[in-house]
């Protein structure tokens, strides 16, 4: 995948894993969250997604909830984007959150 679309798909990546996180999934009450950055594999299908929060407890439980609900945000995401392979998320506490 070139550099030039691995860019603009991570950024629209971003933006639409937080629509769907805010708008779609249930998270418990007061777990305020921010997806920090996605890396992506060379082929494009699969996304690590870097989680923040507030306090670390609640990024452990956000990726938590996250990591069980990615079939059903993979398949939002299918919706949502017009590509042909649709990266596969996998949630992950950003390390800047576990020091």
């Amino acid at each position: 995948m070139r550099e030039r679309r691995r860019e603009r798909l991570r950024s629209l990546l971003i933006r639409e894993l937080s629509d769907i996180i805010r708008s779609e999934i249930d998270l418990p009450e007061n777990l305020f969250i921010t997806v920090r950055d996605v890396h992506l594999s060379k082929d494009g299908s699969k996304a690590t997604v870097f989680i923040s929060a507030l306090k670390k407890e609640d990024a452990l439980t956000a990726v938590e909830t996250l990591n069980r609900a990615a079939g059903y945000i993979h398949h939002l995401l299918g919706k949502r984007l017009k590509i042909r392979i649709v990266p596969r998320p996998e949630f992950v506490v950003s390390p800047e959150e576990l020091l």
